[in-house]
């Protein structure tokens, strides 16, 4: 399934790993003769170097999620005879939602009914759920609206108009100011059009920065809340195969989720007179389709530089971590099975991210994919560097984005690893709170962080010096992650490194030295520590205070020389997007920002495995894919579609492929045709589209959608969804049955 905001991940990383800097981080350069200060492995292969030279660009390297100010009208007449008009264009946007801060989704009825993936609205089928019913497990359905139920924390956002206020947000700088200042005075300048925004409209305001800085948008939104649900399948159906079927094709999911939009009195169905009329033949083979959603992220407008900086130590990186929390995850689930369901969903984003993560490095990886990140970048120069006006205000932003990422590629490890949250170590946790509040008491009040000014501080303290359960064996286990990452990432002479692991000791065995030597868990100890504050802190000889110690003290050198670092690149990223802006205009799409877009693409297979993967796969494969696998998990068959098999029409396609473009924040999207109907629901791309992150147009790559045809029969035959299914086709509901 298309993978979620990263924001969403129960994961500490800093905002060297995990911040939006590396995603959506600005361009910079390797060439064929690349700088002195570039490290090697900033540097591209030099077999790819060589098969750039053979290539040309095709126009769509930076993918075809277009926004709706910018729709590529020429293109689409000239590629599939498409006229959009304004008033289709306004349609379907108006007719699109964002789900929450992580999915899309779109309206399907004139009574707020919207159609969402499973995968999105499962937290709210959990909410439901109590330990006598796990409608995760068993599936929901309210055939009333007396039965439908609150969502919690869930809420649809329809963007209702745009304003370009790029004058107003860039013009807020000083001319001359520093990279800091610069990118303060951008913040600044957009959270207070933000705040006039929703004071004046009572709408929810967003100053959108489009082409890393390029351009600014206001996106003014009307939410929709409350969110009441109305249908899901069971789990099994909802996420056939599991995580071994997640990010491939062919696929048999249903992966859909129906809510109801409701008036703020949370009683009232909202009227949504935008909405997509439901075409329950669906699409077929070669047929033009649009996706239109928030695509979360992508990293195609980065340059080389950025991109090997990605392979070299970022994905890596997180690849290592998500590993490790999988890893965890698995062990509680295993424990019982009340646990089992407590860690379900973070074990769920866990490893959905983890496979797209190994997607996007498979991508990293491949000689090709370089290549033609190389020759879309000579390209890119070439035009430049023939405009005196434009080489001598643009000619230095590779070098200088290049040599931002030597920087970060030397601070971005150690920043990660000194920071004790990384992993959220029981005993670490302690002894950095400990740390952190002996620290802050002896600074003004108004010089301390948040979390310890006024009655927190103290009610902090008294937490420490009382008894805290401290689970010795998950501290062992995640410090062990944290040092094997330590090994792996640091230099062997790191002074970190070298206090947290002694001279031919093993992660395990150091972490096991570290939790069983230490006296964190004692209450009386660290009481003796909070009353002999700084002193007593700087010259205990505990071994995980002291390391702690050195930890928190080397995060808050790097700190802001990260700050700074990435201050700069912001600064060289809008220069780069001006550039592109001069070499392109809007020809090319900006990368996605979870903001709406409109992806074309066709339904169409693809060569796989040594044959052809279908466009569309049906219902009957769900049954033989089950019984390829002996009926076992993760192919076990669905409780619903065992029980009416007789009724079902095998026939009836299930999911399909298509050429449009999409990433994490796509999940939930409507799949619509050429007159605005819908014909699809994406829930996934497979796993040859996973590089897309960083350059579009893989010729296997395709987005993975649940067919219209599908979820119809299900509705029909399977869960006998009557009253939800005469909704989506627009039939008056059926009438009350007569008395006895």
């Amino acid at each position: 399934m298309s993978l979620s905001l990263a924001g969403r991940l129960a994961l500490a990383l800093t905002v060297a790993t995990v911040g939006c800097a590396a995603r959506a981080a600005a361009p910079a350069r390797p060439q064929p003769t690349a700088p002195a200060a570039v490290p090697p492995e900033l540097q591209p292969p030099p077999e790819a170097v060589r098969l750039a030279q053979k290539l040309r660009p095709t126009g769509l390297e930076l993918g075809t999620m277009w926004t709706f100010e910018d729709p590529p009208l020429a293109y689409w007449r000239r590629q599939y005879g498409f006229q959009a008009t304004p008033q289709w264009l306004e349609h379907v946007r108006l007719s699109s939602v964002r789900f929450a801060n992580y999915c899309s989704a779109a309206f399907v009825s004139p009574t707020g009914l919207v159609m969402t993936n499973h995968h999105c609205g499962r937290e709210c089928v959990e909410a439901q759920s109590s330990p006598g019913h796990d409608y995760v497990e068993t599936g929901f359905y309210a055939a009333t609206r007396a039965e439908e139920r609150v969502c919690p924390n869930v809420y649809l956002d329809q963007l209702v108009s745009i304003e370009d206020v790029t004058a107003r947000v860039t013009g807020a700088a000083a001319a001359g100011a520093a990279d800091a200042a610069r990118a303060a005075a951008v913040d600044s300048a957009s959270a207070r059009i933000q705040r006039e925004c929703e004071q004046q409209t009572k709408l929810v305001c967003q100053v959108v920065s489009l082409y890393h800085g390029g351009q600014f948008h206001l996106y003014r939104y009307k939410r929709y809340q409350p969110v009441k649900l109305v249908f899901a399948p069971e789990l099994q159906a909802g996420f056939f195969g599991g995580d071994a079927d997640n990010f491939t094709y062919p696929r048999y999911a249903l992966d859909v989720t129906f809510v109801r939009a409701y008036e703020a009195d949370g009683t009232t169905p909202a009227s949504t007179p935008n909405y997509l009329e439901w075409d329950a033949g669906g699409p077929g083979d070669g047929e033009l389709v649009f996706a239109v959603g928030n695509p979360a992220s992508t990293s195609r407008l980065i340059t080389v530089a950025q991109l090997m900086y990605e392979r070299a130590y970022r994905h890596p990186f997180y690849i290592a971590f998500l590993e490790a929390q999988r890893s965890y995850l698995q062990e509680l689930a295993r424990r019982n099975p009340q646990t089992a369901q407590q860690v379900r969903q973070d074990l769920f984003e866990v490893e959905n991210s983890l496979k797209a993560f190994r997607g996007e490095m498979a991508g990293l990886l491949d000689t090709l994919l370089l290549a033609r990140k190389v020759a879309w970048q000579t390209d890119f120069e070439r035009r430049l560097n023939a405009d005196t006006l434009l080489r001598s205000r643009y000619g230095d932003v590779f070098d200088r984005m290049a040599a931002i990422q030597a920087e970060k590629l030397r601070l971005s490890p150690e920043l990660n690893l000194s920071n004790p949250n990384l992993f959220s170590e029981p005993h670490m946790q302690v002894a950095a709170t400990l740390v952190r509040l002996v620290r802050e008491r002896s600074l003004p009040e108004a010089q301390r962080s948040a979390e310890f000014r006024g009655e927190k501080l103290q009610q902090l303290a008294t937490r420490l010096g009382g008894e805290l359960p401290l689970d010795t064996a998950l501290s062992r286990r995640l410090l062990a992650s944290r040092l094997r990452l330590m090994q792996r990432f640091l230099p062997p002479d790191n002074a970190l490194l070298r206090q947290a692991v002694q001279s031919g000791e093993e992660p395990d065995a150091a972490a096991r030295r570290l939790v069983t030597s230490t006296r964190i868990g004692d209450a009386a100890f660290r009481r003796a520590l909070l009353q002999g504050g700084e002193p007593a802190v700087d010259t205990t000889s505990d071994p995980l205070v002291r390391l702690v110690r050195t930890m928190l003290a080397t995060a808050r050198a790097l700190q802001p020389r990260w700050d700074s670092l990435m201050a700069r690149q912001d600064v060289q990223a809008a220069r780069l997007a001006q550039a592109l802006f001069a070499a392109y205009g809007t020809s090319v799409p900006p990368d996605a920002t979870f903001t709406p877009r409109i992806s074309d693409g066709v339904v169409r297979g693809y060569p796989y495995n040594g044959t052809r993967a279908p466009p569309m796969t049906t219902i009957y494969g769900l049954y033989g894919r089950s019984a390829d696998f002996g009926n076992r998990m993760p192919f076990t068959l669905p409780a619903s579609f065992a029980r009416e098999r007789a009724a079902v029409d095998l026939g009836k396609p299930l999911n399909l492929v298509s050429t449009n473009d999409i990433s994490g924040g796509n999940s939930g999207s409507p799949l619509i045709d050429r007159t605005g109907r819908v014909v699809g629901l994406v829930f996934d791309s497979n796993i040859e589209a996973l590089p897309h992150q960083f350059l579009f147009g893989s010729a296997s790559g395709r987005t993975v959608s649940v067919h219209t045809a599908g979820i119809t029969e299900a509705l029909r035959s399977v869960y006998h969804a009557d009253a939800l299914l005469r909704e989506l086709l627009g039939q008056p509901p059926a009438p009350a049955a007569a008395p006895r």
